[in-house]
């Protein structure tokens, strides 16, 4: 059995290194010693406990340095937004300003066991996890959750246009998922 530090640097790698699959041309992804420490708190506060109440977190979308930002700016900008999201962490970009001031680190993820049910795996970090962000896509999708300094415990609840754009819908805090999607 996995001891809870194994995990925990497990959680940190997939954080770092999901982009392998979908950018295999991006060699390195490697977070400054800022975004490291925010990355390292949000699989300890966040991904960590989800994992050991639910299963294995599989990540769909976690950290971007700077140079895979630009590379899915330009191969595919559709539905990303960096200087909202914390995906880019506590990473500047050639001005030395941040891609993002909300600072902290956040991450997309499934959870195989609920790839169904993800709204149940929402309610829960809701009702016990410290967050600043979660973004809910519906309940066969992944979660956006994201940590910072001011851990507003913001949740925002997605839908899709005619078109096929998402879009935002309904936001709050402590708020039941499934009651929300549902109606």
């Amino acid at each position: 059995m996995k001891t809870s530090n194994n995990q925990l640097v497990e959680l940190v790698e997939k954080v770092i290194n999901w982009h392998t699959s979908r950018y295999p041309e991006v060699t390195s992804n490697t977070p400054s010693n800022e975004s490291l420490a925010a990355i390292q708190l949000l699989c300890e506060k966040v991904l960590l406990p989800v994992q050991i109440k639910f299963g294995q977190v599989d990540v769909t979308y976690g950290f971007t340095s700077t140079y895979l930002l630009n590379l899915i700016k330009k191969k595919n900008s559709k539905g990303i937004a960096p200087k909202l999201d914390q995906h880019a962490s506590c990473e500047v970009n050639s001005k030395n300003n941040l891609h993002c001031d909300r600072f902290g680190a956040a991450c997309d993820f499934i959870v195989a066991k609920h790839e169904n049910d993800m709204h149940i795996v929402a309610d829960w970090i809701n009702e016990n996890l410290s967050f600043d962000r979660v973004y809910f896509y519906g309940t066969n999708r992944p979660i956006h959750v994201s940590v910072g300094p001011s851990n507003s415990q913001f949740i925002q609840i997605m839908g899709t246009s005619k078109s096929g754009k998402r879009i935002p819908k309904k936001k709050g805090t402590k708020i039941k998922f499934a009651d929300l999607w549902e109606e």
